[in-house]
């Protein structure tokens, strides 16, 4: 059986099709949904996709820059917090490590923010 999506990983998920500013094909994407979700039999699993177009520094607050190199991504990318998605857990085709708990924490600020939290 394959893994249940946890909270903090990244995975490459399928997001075809693309549709109108939703991002499209194979991605990392982060998981922001409590893992008690998916342990619990939910479906699908809520995350926020990445992006290798990245802005100048700090232009976007809704955008958490993610070092070449972390997880084993091998370009500079950006969180999108602002695409939030749930997407079927059975497009998850890999996962791929663990964001940094900085990172984590930025997100976790950026969330709040987006939500009006």
């Amino acid at each position: 059986m394959k893994a249940l999506p946890q909270r903090w990983h990244l995975y490459v998920v399928d997001l075809e099709p693309r549709v109108g500013t939703k991002p499209g094909k194979q991605r990392p994407c982060l998981v922001v949904q409590p893992s008690e979700f998916a342990e619990a039999g939910l479906q699908s699993t809520v995350v926020l996709p990445l992006t290798t177009k990245v802005l100048a520094e700090d232009a976007f607050p809704l955008r958490i820059r993610v070092p070449a190199g972390t997880c084993g991504l091998e370009k500079e990318s950006e969180i999108l917090v602002d695409q939030i998605l749930a997407w079927d857990n059975c497009l998850f085709r890999r996962e791929i490590g663990t964001l940094p708990e900085a990172l984590q924490e930025r997100t976790r600020l950026a969330l709040r923010d987006f939500l009006d939290l």
